[in-house]
């Protein structure tokens, strides 16, 4: 005898009926009819090797095996039915938390607002990551976020995503510097001032090196760092300017820099959330990608409205729910070096 083909849905007629005292009622109960109860009731008792109940035309009354069988059915529906439950609860804990990738400086001034606002009005739980570039891939790919937002060189065939928007240079420079009463700079009249840059290792060094050499410019590189915290401090203690793209950029008025946008030539990252290729985004998901859109495209969110101007591409519900392989983090509306702050 086979005692492993005993469903669930026949311990659950059989604990109803017990219950109800009658077929008809159990039957109703269930939302089945009478005959599909009783085949029930028969299969369960043909799979025990007794009867369960003892049936006349007025009553259906348990037998001694049923009313032994009866709290063990009890018992075993409570557990099922409560581990079902904590499945449920974890799997909706699970939909409502996105983990995130970020470049430090799009964990810094984007996130905190996405979080404060439509994460905080959605009930989502918004786990940050702030690491550099390559760590960002490796996080999506290994399934350790969900999404990633940074600034891709190249095109990644195992990650899909969207252009949110493009992040433009700016010369940061002390409030008394010479250059700092102009509205806008060219990269050339920073030539012959002492200039902070990022060490080799960062990609925003690459980024300025490969756009000034085809205009012969030539920046005096005073000090290299690998922080933009101590970039901050020795531009405040009057050792030289910088230039950084503007979310990377102290949010708000600063008492003692000043920033002024950079062109001849125009420099700009561009800003990209990306996601595992194959990989459908959850709602939770969806809405986050979406809020960080809107955050980028509100200059006034990010505290820099009068300075920084993103052209943000606000993301729809079609370029994030529709299937993946449609885009690639590669295929965006334009090109971007690596750029990992």
């Amino acid at each position: 005898m086979n005692r492993n083909n005993v469903t669930l849905r026949q311990l659950r007629a059989f604990v109803l009926v017990a219950d109800k005292g009658s077929f008809v009622a159990a039957a109703e109960t269930l939302a089945l009819s009478q005959p599909a109860l009783s085949h029930s009731i028969q299969q369960l008792e043909e799979q025990i090797g007794s009867a369960l109940f003892h049936r006349t035309t007025r009553s259906v009354k348990l037998t001694g095996l049923g009313m032994g069988f009866l709290p063990t059915a009890r018992h075993l529906l409570r557990q099922i039915d409560t581990s079902i439950a904590d499945i449920q609860e974890a799997a909706a804990r699970k939909r409502g938390r996105v983990v995130v990738a970020c470049l430090p400086s799009i964990a810094f001034r984007v996130m905190p607002a996405v979080i404060a606002g439509e994460a905080s009005r959605l009930g989502l739980r918004v786990v940050v990551r702030d690491v550099n570039l390559t760590a960002i891939t490796t996080a999506v790919l290994d399934g350790q976020a969900d999404l990633g937002i940074g600034s891709f060189e190249t095109a990644t065939p195992s990650l899909d995503g969207l252009v949110i928007g493009r992040d433009r240079f700016y010369a940061a420079l002390p409030r008394s510097h010479p250059l700092a009463a102009k509205p806008e700079l060219t990269w050339t009249e920073l030539q012959g001032h002492p200039f902070i840059a990022m060490t080799v290792e960062h990609g925003i060094r690459a980024l300025i090196d490969n756009a000034i050499a085809p205009h012969n410019i030539r920046l005096a590189i005073a000090s290299e760092v690998s922080n933009l915290v101590t970039i901050y401090g020795l531009i405040e203690q009057g050792v030289g300017i910088t230039a950084l793209p503007g979310l990377a950029l102290p949010p708000g008025e600063h008492p003692m820099l000043v920033y002024r946008p950079l062109r001849d030539p125009v420099l700009e990252r561009t800003i990209r959330v990306v996601w595992r290729h194959g990989i459908g985004l959850s709602p939770a998901a969806r809405a986050i990608v979406k809020a960080i859109g809107e955050v980028i495209s509100d200059g006034k969110v990010l505290g820099q409205d009068r300075v920084i101007a993103l052209s943000a591409a606000v993301p729809t519900q079609d370029d994030v729910s529709e299937p993946p392989r449609r885009r690639r983090a590669g295929t965006s509306r334009a090109a971007s070096q690596s750029v990992e702050i």
